[in-house]
C-alpha cells in the first residue's frame, strides 16, 4: 500500500483505501480500479492524495540521482541543528519534497518512454 499525490496516480491502479472528502463522506470506495477519467474528477474534487495497492511509484528517487545527493546536501545544511524540533520538522518536510519531486519526475520520465514504444510500435506495423 503506497499513498501518493493524485498528480501520480495511472488508470490501472487500484484504492487500497476509500477516498474521503473533508467532510468524511466517502467518494470512491477501496478496492475500485483508477480510470482517467475518474482522476480527473478526483481532480476537480481537489482530493491531493489517493493510496494505491502496492508500490507502483518510486519514491526514493533511485540510485545516484539529484535526490539523494539533496539529502545529502540537507544533512549537511542542518547538522548543527539535531537537538531543534522545528528544525528536524523542516528538515523532514524538505526531504519528503525532494523525494515527491524525485517521483514525479521519474513517472514523467516513464510515460515519455511509454510514448516512444507506443510510436515505435506503431511505425513497426505499418511497415
Amino acid at each position: 500500500m503506497q499513498k501518493i499525490p493524485l498528480k501520480l496516480a495511472k488508470p490501472g491502479m487500484i484504492l487500497a483505501r476509500s477516498v474521503t472528502r473533508e467532510n468524511g463522506i466517502t467518494v470512491v470506495a477501496e478496492g475500485f480500479e483508477l480510470t482517467e477519467s475518474l482522476i480527473r474528477r478526483l481532480e476537480g474534487m481537489k482530493i491531493e492524495r489517493v493510496v494505491v495497492k502496492g508500490n507502483p511509484v518510486r519514491m526514493d528517487g533511485g540510485g545516484t540521482t539529484a535526490f539523494d545527493e539533496r539529502l545529502a546536501r540537507l544533512d549537511h545544511l542542518f547538522r548543527a541543528y539535531e537537538k531543534d524540533q522545528w528544525m528536524r520538522k523542516v528538515k523532514a518536510f524538505l526531504a519528503n519534497y525532494f523525494r515527491l519531486k524525485a517521483a514525479a519526475q521519474a513517472a514523467a520520465e516513464a510515460a515519455e518512454r511509454e510514448a516512444l514504444d507506443a510510436a515505435d510500435a506503431e511505425s513497426g506495423e505499418e511497415q
